[in-house]
């Protein structure tokens, strides 16, 4: 399973998850910041540019980052609606 998939199944579980999702990376008012979930952190470098990484404790208690992928905004909105699309949660409308 690549990382994006992983990613997806991990932190779009239920409606709420997706929302507080989705309104992250779409709003414009937020230029930069992150979006912790279960596993993974999103970070906004701007309004169109994210990385999403999988962050852990290693073994020495310092924090880890694993793999990062680098996304745009618009493909990481298709990605995010499609998923949930196929796990029968409702879609919301965001101004991309």
């Amino acid at each position: 399973m690549d990382i994006m998939e992983h990613f997806l199944q991990t932190e779009l579980q239920n409606q709420v998850a997706y929302t507080e999702m989705l309104q992250f990376v779409a709003s414009l008012y937020i230029r930069s910041g992150e979006y912790e979930g279960e596993e993974y952190v999103i970070r906004k470098l701007d309004h169109l540019n994210f990385i999403i990484a999988r962050e852990y404790v290693g073994l020495d208690g310092e924090r880890e980052i694993s793999r990062p992928v680098v996304i745009d905004r618009q493909a990481l909105v298709t990605k995010i609606n499609k998923h949930v699309r196929a796990r029968g949660i409702a879609l919301i409308n965001v101004c991309v």
